[in-house]
C-alpha cells in the first residue's frame, strides 16, 4: 500500500518523464482510483506554490494536440486564455488552472494508457493449453492416446492428467494409482510422470508404475532406461535409474532395487497378475480395485498365508476364487459385491 506522498512522487517523475516502466505500471493503477485526480491536482498546486520546481516538470510526449493545448496554456498571461480561431475571453485564475489541470490530467491519463496497450502488444501471446482428466473408478480399466501417440494402460481407481498438445521441449503428465507406459521414442523430448513427489523421466520405453497414495511408490521396467527422482526437496535426489528387468520401490525415503521379469511387467496391460511369494491379503487387494469387490477374511491368519500365483483378471471373478482357493486352501462365497474368505 503506497502513501499519499509515494503516489505524489510517482506523478511527479510522470510528469517529468523520468520513471521506470515499473512505475508507470503504479501510476497506471493509481488513476483507476476515484481519488487520483485530487492528488494529481494537489501536485499541480504544489508546482504553482514552488512547492515543486518548475524546471523539474516537462511536457508529456504522447498527444500532439494535447501539448500543444498545454504549452498555449503556459504562454497566456494569467487573466486570459486564447482559443484557436475565437475571441479572446477573460478567465478568472481559477478557471485557468481549471483547464491547465484538466489538460495534463487528459495527458497523464492518456499516456499512461497508451503505454498499457503498447506494451500489451509487445507481448507474447501465450498459448492456452487445455488438460484431460482420466479417472477410473474401481472395477473399470482404460486406454488412453497422447498426443504424441504414447499409450496409456489406465488401471482401476486410478487418475491420469495429461495436455491436449505438449511442450516443445518435455511431455509431462501426472499419475495417481497404476499404470503401463509405452512412450514414443523422442531423444528430444522427455516424457515425465509425476506422482506426488516421485518424477519418472524417460525417452522412449515402456514401464509400469504404481502410486496410489499412502502405499509405497514402485516403477518396473519393460523396455528402455528409466530414471526416478525425489523432488520434494530443494534438489533433486535420484532414486533409481532403471534398466529392463528392474523395479524400484520407494517407501519412507527409502528406495530400494529389485528384479523383475519383463514379461510380466507388459503382460499387466493384458490383464496378466502375477504375484511372487505375495501375502493372499496383498494379492485380494489388488482384485478388490479390479473387480470393485469387498474382499474380507473370517481367519485371519490366511490373509498373511504367502502364495506365488499368476491371473488372467479378465475373466470372471468367480473363476479367479477358484484358481486362489486351489492354490491358498481356502472356502469362499461371492454375495454380490462382497467376497468372504473361510
Amino acid at each position: 500500500m503506497h502513501s499519499e506522498e509515494n503516489i505524489k512522487s510517482l506523478i511527479r517523475k510522470y510528469i517529468s518523464g523520468r520513471y521506470t516502466p515499473e512505475e508507470l505500471e503504479e501510476i497506471r493503477e493509481f488513476i483507476a482510483k476515484p481519488d487520483s485526480q485530487q492528488l494529481f491536482d494537489e501536485v499541480l498546486e504544489e508546482q504553482g506554490t514552488g512547492l515543486v520546481p518548475e524546471d523539474d516538470i516537462d511536457q508529456p510526449h504522447l498527444d500532439d494536440k494535447l501539448k500543444l493545448f498545454y504549452q498555449k496554456l503556459q504562454q497566456q498571461t494569467p487573466d486570459e486564455v486564447s482559443e484557436p480561431d475565437s475571441a479572446p475571453r477573460i478567465l478568472s485564475i481559477f478557471k485557468i488552472r481549471y483547464l491547465r489541470h484538466a489538460a495534463i490530467w487528459t495527458v497523464f491519463v492518456l499516456g499512461a494508457a497508451l503505454y498499457g496497450i503498447t506494451r500489451f502488444r509487445k507481448l507474447p501471446v501465450k498459448e492456452q493449453i487445455a488438460y484431460h482428466e482420466q479417472v477410473n473408478p474401481l472395477g473399470r480399466r482404460s486406454k488412453i492416446i497422447l498426443p504424441d501417440s504414447s499409450e496409456v494402460y489406465l488401471g482401476a481407481g486410478s487418475r491420469l492428467n495429461y495436455p491436449d498438445k505438449f511442450a516443445s521441449n518435455t511431455r509431462e503428465i501426472s499419475l495417481e494409482g497404476e499404470a503401463f507406459f509405452q512412450v514414443t521414442k523422442n531423444p528430444h523430448k522427455p516424457f515425465i510422470i509425476h506422482t506426488g513427489t516421485v518424477q519418472t523421466r524417460v525417452l522412449g520405453t515402456s514401464f509400469k508404475i504404481d502410486a496410489f497414495k499412502n502405499q509405497p511408490i514402485s516403477v518396473a521396467v519393460a523396455t528402455g532406461k528409466v530414471r526416478v527422482d525425489d523432488v520434494s526437496g530443494n534438489k533433486i535426489k535420484s532414486l533409481a535409474v532403471l534398466v529392463p528387468g528392474q523395479m524400484v520401490t520407494y517407501d519412507n525415503k527409502l528406495a530400494v532395487t529389485s528384479a523383475v521379469i519383463t514379461t510380466e511387467v507388459s503382460g499387466w496391460k493384458d490383464a496378466l497378475l502375477s504375484f511372487h511369494n505375495r501375502n493372499l491379503k496383498d494379492i485380494t487387494s489388488v482384485l478388490e480395485r479390479w473387480y470393485n469387490v469387498k474382499i474380507l477374511y473370517r481367519k485371519p491368519a490366511i490373509a498373511h498365508q504367502k502364495i506365488s500365483v499368476a491371473l488372467q483378471a479378465d475373466m470372471p471373478l468367480n473363476k479367479i476364487m477358484k484358481v486362489l482357493a486351489a492354490t491358498a486352501h481356502f472356502d469362499f462365497i461371492i454375495s454380490g459385491q462382497q467376497v468372504n474368505i473361510n
